[in-house]
């Protein structure tokens, strides 16, 4: 919230959330005892990105990692797999199964790895790598 300049009278002000939730906000979130509802619509008014936040909660062990470019892009990567998958399993034949958790890493792994190699170029390229091979 501090990010976003909002505070829980913001929130009140805006209609968000009602005055009578105003009362031990934090505490509610914490409990979660918030209305869903509510929840929804700050999270919403907050931008807050449910599946970075999921990501967030399940995967890193500090909620500062919501900022963090790598939850960022594993929640986009996430995203574009939910997307695309679909798609690509109505073309197959058959009843599709859920795979075992050693294919679900590997594929992870061949995944991250071709972020990271993508990241490396980026940085080559800013650090002027691509003038030695362009006029080498």
């Amino acid at each position: 919230m501090q990010k976003r300049g909002v505070s829980v009278r913001k929130l009140v002000n805006e209609g968000v959330i009602r005055r009578s939730h105003r009362n031990r906000f934090f505490e509610r979130i914490a409990e979660g005892s918030l209305p869903i509802a509510v929840f929804h619509a700050v999270s919403a008014r907050l931008e807050i990105d449910p599946i970075r936040a999921a990501i967030t909660v399940q995967c890193f062990s500090d909620p500062a990692s919501y900022e963090d470019p790598c939850c960022e892009t594993s929640a986009l990567v996430a995203i574009a797999m939910a997307t695309h998958l679909p798609g690509e399993l109505a073309a197959c034949e058959g009843t599709f199964e859920t795979i075992r958790d050693e294919l679900c890493n590997g594929i992870a792994k061949n995944t991250s790895s071709a972020i990271a190699k993508y990241h490396r170029k980026l940085e080559d390229r800013r650090n002027g790598g691509d003038f030695d091979f362009a006029y080498g």
